[in-house]
């Protein structure tokens, strides 16, 4: 009998580690699906609506990221004689959108007296973008290269509004573009894992304990197919760079795709100045809809009281989260 029991245990190991290997080849191609083909090998959204259908003027900008891809973005001017009015406002959509879906935002900071810049982010709307979107990492030097067109037109009071992915973006932007001068963040995530966890557990009811872990793989799938270390691009990681300009963040009590917990990280990690607006029975980006006039008010208030004319125009270079120096290119 012992010599049988010992003739079991080789073909014993050998189907648990087989077992073992497909398990983990099975959970890497469903977290592959889930992450790479669902974030970033997305469909675009795209439409013929210009800011002309929302009663605004605007003028169509084609631009270089500053890696070099060519982005199409909108630049729809304040009203009155300075083209600029009280400064500029670059929107960050969400993910899976474009600038289209946001012009609702646009008009309200026209009427406050901002002029907007529009764009759409890598591997969205009309602009280019061979491997997607990489949920931020990437889209810094789309934003990086809005700031050099605009300062290229002399225009150099700039602040930033984002939407989901857009605010997320938002925060690795202004971190190392001192340009940035103050920016409003609707529905951030802190670490994109978490987001991914969120996503796992309300498709596939998948406890958020393991949701994490895999949220964390899946982030990893992320970075290994955009070629960037996973350690980078957490916006979490990044936001107490951006003091002394400040930070207006916005959430939804309710959300369950980029949960109330992401708000909470990114206000205790930034530093001062810093507000925070936790919105009560909504859910993700539902804020605008239910809030409306409270929501621009909230949002033009912040935004007058950014000093744009002390902090206009710096000069002073900056690392990239990487560790390369980045200056901006008018």
């Amino acid at each position: 009998m012992r010599e049988k029991k010992r003739s079991i245990r080789p073909w014993l190991f050998t189907g648990v580690g087989l077992a073992t290997v497909t398990g983990t080849l099975g959970l890497r191609r469903f977290l592959y699906r889930t992450t790479v083909r669902r974030m970033a090998e997305l469909d675009r959204l795209t439409s013929e609506k210009t800011p002309t259908q929302e009663g605004l003027p605007f003028e169509e900008i084609w631009f270089k990221s500053r890696d070099e891809l060519k982005l199409h973005g909108w630049f729809i001017p304040a009203a009155g004689d300075e083209a600029q009015g009280k400064a500029t406002i670059i929107m960050g959509h969400g993910h899976g959108g474009s600038k289209v879906a946001d012009l609702h935002y646009a008009a309200f900071f026209r009427r406050g007296g901002y002029s907007v810049f529009m764009l759409d982010f890598r591997g969205h709307g009309l602009s280019e973008g061979p491997r997607g979107t990489s949920m931020g990492y990437y889209e810094r030097y789309d934003v990086a290269g809005a700031v050099d067109w605009l300062l290229g037109r002399g225009l150099n009071r700039l602040g930033m509004f984002g939407i989901s992915m857009g605010a997320a973006i938002a925060v690795l932007a202004a971190a190392e573009n001192p340009h940035i001068q103050a920016i409003v963040l609707d529905s951030a995530y802190g670490y994109l894992s978490r987001s991914i966890a969120a996503e796992l557990n309300k498709m596939w009811g998948c406890p958020l304990w393991l949701g994490r872990a895999m949220g964390w793989y899946g982030y990893r799938l992320l970075a290994a197919h955009h070629g960037f270390s996973p350690r980078l691009g957490h916006p979490a990681n990044e936001i107490a760079k951006i003091s002394p300009r400040p930070i207006f963040i916005i959430h939804a009590q309710e959300d369950r795709l980029t949960r109330i917990e992401n708000a909470h990280i990114l206000y205790k990690k930034a530093s001062q100045p810093k507000e925070l607006w936790i919105q009560p029975g909504i859910g993700h980006v539902e804020g605008y809809g239910k809030y409306g006039a409270e929501y621009e008010r909230r949002v033009l208030d912040f935004l007058n009281r950014v000093n744009w004319q002390a902090i206009a125009a710096p000069t002073v270079p900056t690392q990239t989260m990487d560790g390369r120096l980045i200056t901006s290119q008018p």
